[in-house]
């Protein structure tokens, strides 16, 4: 029913993102798209790049940027919303006084080869430190967890003992406690779970190169950057970063609605994360009017979905397989990201077509 928007694989998915660009452009909408080469290869020996299109104006005041895909693997769902937007776009035009800003699968290179990191073993949503932080030191904690997700043997594909390891842990620490040393992002561990690298990346690098132009002229920026794993199944949250100031994010409530939550250890499914995509924005250009949304979509159980990324990152660093593109593992992570169900495929594009629109319409507001 979705294979129209949903891909099996990079090439697939960046072949019809460049394709609707195209049209859109052929409709008499003001076009710009470019490739940021990676210097990498996938699997079929296809050069990798960040896919970029920019719709309307690129001197325009109002900017709505659309990112996914920098969690590898999470870029099959996030490429199929922006496809489906981008044919919404195509049959209903571009909307007056805004431009539209996408970058197609931040991290191709993970996307490719089924891994929600980079060719680096880096989170690249931990990699956007601000310009003045250093690449060091690891969530406190850390260094407890690292038993139980970053083990230094290649796990079996059936593993009954993670999960009852996994509940000790947690009667013993504390939910929140557990979810933040894991997920924050450590920069001391190449090898190991959420590594944030050791220097901003080529990836990142090249998309803040691309972007500096529209955004040293833009007056205000809505920024969504879309994710799947964490949540209740197919429901999404809307998750804004830590620090903003409360009557900002009671404004967004008010106009998002009550999915809008604060990335907080002790709050509902989110924690604290340091170097990620949207604090790097801010951080470089603070004087921007920044809405900046992290649109979540829930897929399995938090341990399930944890069990598959430590499994897939050990395999890759101790297992002994030639062809791990074609390893269970790295299958058992796209699905675990990416499941094959009708209903939540459907679900996922209802609500990414329904908050772009919630994005225009702030953008439109005050638009001259």
């Amino acid at each position: 029913m979705w294979e129209d928007v949903f891909s099996n694989d990079w090439v697939a998915a960046s072949q019809r993102f460049r394709h609707l660009c195209d049209k859109l452009q052929d409709s008499g909408i003001n076009v710009k798209s470019e490739r940021l080469l990676i210097g990498k290869k996938g699997p079929v020996e296809e050069d990798l790049a960040i896919d970029t299109c920019i719709l309307g104006n690129p001197d325009c005041k109002r900017l709505l940027l659309s990112t996914s895909g920098i969690h590898g693997v999470e870029g099959y769902p996030g490429s199929a919303i922006q496809l489906h937007i981008l044919r919404d776009i195509l049959e209903e035009g571009l909307p007056d006084g805004i431009a539209v800003l996408f970058a197609h699968s931040l991290n191709p290179w993970g996307m490719a080869w089924l891994r929600r990191v980079n060719e680096n073993n880096a989170d690249l949503n931990r990699n956007f430190l601000p310009p003045d932080e250093e690449y060091s030191g690891e969530p406190e904690g850390y260094h407890v967890v690292d038993y139980l997700i970053n083990p230094t043997i290649p796990p079996k594909q059936r593993e009954k003992g993670f999960f009852f390891k996994a509940f000790r842990h947690v009667l013993k620490h504390g939910w929140s406690k557990t979810k933040q040393a894991i997920a924050e992002g450590q920069y001391t561990r190449p090898e190991s779970m959420q590594y944030g690298g050791d220097e901003l990346l080529k990836g990142p690098s090249l998309f803040l190169e691309w972007l500096t132009p529209m955004l040293d002229s833009a007056e205000k920026v809505v920024a969504i950057d879309l994710h799947t794993g964490l949540g209740k199944f197919g429901h999404d949250t809307l998750l804004v970063n830590q620090g903003v100031k409360e009557e900002k994010i009671a404004s967004m409530r008010t106009r998002y609605g009550k999915r809008i939550t604060s990335l907080d250890a002790d709050k509902g499914v989110a924690y604290r994360t340091r170097g990620d995509l949207h604090q790097g924005l801010m951080a470089r250009w603070p004087n921007l009017d920044w809405t900046c949304i992290t649109q979540e979509f829930g897929t399995y159980k938090p341990f399930k979905v944890l069990n598959s990324l430590r499994k897939e990152n050990s395999w890759t660093h101790h297992g002994d397989v030639e062809e791990m593109h074609t390893h269970w593992s790295r299958l058992d992570l796209l699905k675990a990201f990416n499941p094959k169900d009708d209903d939540w495929r459907g679900m996922l594009l209802t609500r990414g077509r329904i908050l772009f629109e919630q994005a225009t319409e702030e953008l439109r507001e005050g638009a001259k």
